[in-house]
This record gives C-alpha cells, sequence and structure tokens, in this order.
C-alpha cells in the first residue's frame, strides 16, 4: 500500500535550480550592489598612493560585508513565496517545509558564490595587472577568512530571516526581515573580525575559522530543527 503523503513525495522534481534563477531575478538589485560595491572597492583601493599595501590588507577582509548584502535575494524569494501563499500549495503538493529551507539556503549560497567569484576575479586580475604582489598571506586571508565568513554570515542571515518569516506576520520595509536580517549576517563578520585582531598574529585565523564553523554549525542546527519549530500550518500565507 502507497503512502498517500510520501508516495508523491518521493516523486516531485527538485525546485532547487527554478528557486536558484529566481532568486537571482528577484534579487538582482542586491546582488548588483554588492558586487558593484566590491569592484568600486577594489578600484579605489589600487588607485590609492599606498596600494600595494592597502589592496592586499584591507580587500579580502572587507569583501564578506558585500557579499552578505548581495546574498539578499535568497531571503527575498523565501520571504516573497510565503506573503503570496506560494508556501500553501507546495507543502499541499507534498513538498516538506525543511526543503523550503535547503531550497533558500542553497540559493543563498549561490549568490555569495557569484559576489566572490567575480570580486576576486577582477580585484585579484587588476592587482596583479598594477604589479601589485600579492603575497602567501594575502591568499592565507581569502581562504580562511574571505570565504568561510561570507559563506557563514550569508547563510545566517538568510535562516534567520527565514525563521522569522515563517513564524511571524508578513510586514514590509525595516520591519520586516528583509529590512533587518542582513544586519544580523554582517554583525558576526565585523565581531569575529574585531576579536580575531585582539588576539596574537598566530591565532588570527584560528578566530575566523572557529567562528566560521561555530556559524555553519548554528545554521545546520536551526535547519534541524525547523520542522519542530514551525508546524506546516505556520508555512501558509494569512493574505
Amino acid at each position: 500500500m502507497v503512502d498517500p503523503v510520501a508516495g508523491p513525495e518521493r516523486r516531485i522534481p527538485s525546485l532547487r535550480g527554478t528557486t536558484i534563477r529566481r532568486t537571482i531575478v528577484i534579487g538582482k538589485l542586491y546582488l548588483a550592489i554588492g558586487t558593484g560595491i566590491s569592484l568600486l572597492l577594489s578600484l579605489i583601493l589600487l588607485a590609492g598612493p599606498h596600494r600595494e599595501s592597502t589592496f592586499p590588507v584591507t580587500f579580502p577582509l572587507e569583501i564578506p560585508l558585500f557579499a552578505v548584502l548581495g546574498s539578499t535575494g535568497g531571503l527575498m524569494t523565501f520571504t516573497s513565496d510565503r506573503t503570496k501563499g506560494v508556501f500553501e500549495y507546495l507543502i499541499a503538493y507534498g513538498i516538506r517545509p525543511r526543503s523550503l529551507f535547503i531550497d533558500g539556503l542553497v540559493s543563498t549560497a549561490a549568490m555569495v558564490a557569484i559576489i566572490l567569484g567575480l570580486a576576486l576575479l577582477v580585484g585579484v586580475g587588476a592587482a596583479t595587472s598594477r604589479g601589485i604582489d600579492l603575497t602567501g598571506d594575502f591568499t592565507k586571508t581569502v581562504a580562511l577568512y574571505t570565504i568561510p565568513m561570507s559563506f557563514a554570515g550569508a547563510l545566517f542571515t538568510s535562516t534567520i530571516g527565514m525563521i522569522w518569516s515563517s513564524v511571524s506576520t508578513p510586514r514590509t520595509g525595516i520591519n520586516s526581515p528583509i529590512g533587518i536580517a542582513p544586519m544580523v549576517g554582517i554583525a558576526p563578520t565585523i565581531l569575529v573580525l574585531i576579536v580575531a585582531e585582539t588576539v596574537p598574529s598566530g591565532d588570527f585565523y584560528y578566530v575566523t575559522v572557529g567562528a566560521a564553523l561555530a556559524i555553519i554549525a548554528a545554521v545546520v542546527g536551526l535547519l534541524a530543527m525547523s520542522a519542530r519549530l514551525m508546524g506546516r500550518e505556520r508555512f501558509l500565507s494569512p493574505l
């Protein structure tokens, strides 16, 4: 005997690719802003008189801020679908709420990857063309701070915003998840950087990588509890 609920769910095609494409369209303004500011930063740093010393240090430390901002499209797509009642249809069709969270996180990560890829490609390319020697410290900072904190901050932002959106009445403006959640993601990147600067230089990357792993662990924990935190009925739009 086929389970009337579980049976159809196994045959439902993945919406992940569609969600990523929709996220790029819906969040194109934030994506453009995050990418544009990061590229503008690289040009400003490279135009300065002390570019040999400022670019390798400042550029990789600032990128996570813009990556978090530019990834807001993932949360925008989730919030928009929740408000418009799309989840009501999807859940009735057999999709589990946790899958909606995962799709939101994957689309957020895709936006971060786009911003990081373009920012590093253009920034490093421009610096190299200007004859700036990007030492091993630059590469180490990118690998152990820029990349992990960009993804950690963005995923944490998206997770908090999606949970908030799921259990609250839809709102717009600064009081909505989209209005405040980016600050939640930007704050850890700044705090981690401040704390890391206070420890001995040899421990800098232990702090940054450890903080990124802790944030990712929090995201995984919240995702694991999402089905219990929010009942299916809480995903139904009140409009």
